[in-house]
């Protein structure tokens, strides 16, 4: 986004450049809030639960990454379901989640790739897969994605996927995957509504 406001800037685009400054903002302060709890506590911060709209949380999450996703040359395909009803959630927190698993899909994609975000509501829970057209998984890494600090990429610190993973089960979710070599990866983040909090 910083990049982009530079874009902007110079072109003298200032309506983009001042949304871009806001997303900045409010990002860099959901940041610095969300890791100085994490370092202090050495754990997740509590949710502050409110009626979350994923639909529109995923749009936001969405247009933050397009500048990472033009600069690889990778498309970002939304097909959502509408009226789907609200979660209760931290909405920061599942932000980050949704971001974490995204940005992987981008990084896993080859230029000209193919990412596609999708929602739909199925018996009480609000379904959000994420799939890409990278390479996919190996099999000798299947078990171990999840594990902090474990990472096939160089300059990674290994955290993004359990982060979203133990931020989607704070909220009673469940993150999993399916993968196929040659293929790519899809990530599933099922998320109860308010009327199936506490079922399995």
């Amino acid at each position: 986004n910083i990049d982009s406001l530079e874009d902007d800037i110079a072109r003298a685009n200032i309506e983009n450049s001042l949304e871009r400054l806001k997303r900045i903002r409010n990002t860099v302060g959901e940041l610095d809030s969300f890791l100085c709890e994490i370092l202090r506590l050495v754990d997740l911060p509590k949710p502050q639960i409110t009626p979350v709209n994923v639909n529109a949380l995923v749009r936001e999450v969405e247009t933050f990454v397009r500048p990472e996703s033009l600069k690889k040359e990778v498309t970002v395909k939304v097909a959502l379901k509408e009226n789907l009803p609200d979660i209760q959630a931290d909405p920061a927190q599942l932000k980050h989640a949704v971001l974490n698993v995204l940005l992987n899909a981008i990084e896993a994609c080859a230029v000209k790739g193919l990412v596609t975000l999708a929602t739909e509501a199925k018996a009480h829970r609000i379904m959000l897969t994420i799939t890409d057209s990278g390479g996919g998984i190996l099999e000798i890494d299947r078990d171990r994605i999840f594990e902090p600090f474990f990472t096939t990429k160089e300059a990674h610190a290994g955290l993004g996927l359990s982060l979203a993973l133990e931020i989607v089960k704070r909220h009673q979710g469940r993150l999993s995957y399916t993968s196929q070599v040659g293929t790519g990866t899809t990530f599933l983040i099922s998320l109860p509504t308010k009327r199936g909090m506490g079922r399995k």
